[in-house]
């Protein structure tokens, strides 16, 4: 009996210490892909160089490209995230 509310405490702060390294994760996203980065996954110098394309194309050509940077940034987060949180993402 005392191993089995070991282990759900074991879970607990496991779950609690996924969530806060998800956040982190997201708040990085605020430049799209530094989540991916801070995560270790690969995909993230993908993604950081798709964002800073669309920056460049917003400041020299085309600044619709912002609201689509913007969209870029807030689906890394969520993807970031859930990578933390559950060990895959949406994209």
């Amino acid at each position: 009996m005392h191993d089995a509310s070991h282990s759900t405490k074991d879970e607990s702060v496991d779950n609690r210490e996924k969530t806060w390294h998800g956040l982190r994760a997201a708040s990085l996203s605020l430049v799209a892909g530094m989540g991916h980065l801070y995560l270790g996954e690969k995909r993230g110098y993908a993604v950081l160089a798709f964002g800073l394309a669309l920056l460049i194309i917003a400041r020299s050509i085309w600044p619709p490209a912002e609201l689509l940077y913007l969209s870029l940034a807030i689906v890394s987060a969520f993807d970031a995230y859930s990578i933390a949180k559950r060990g895959h993402g949406l994209m």
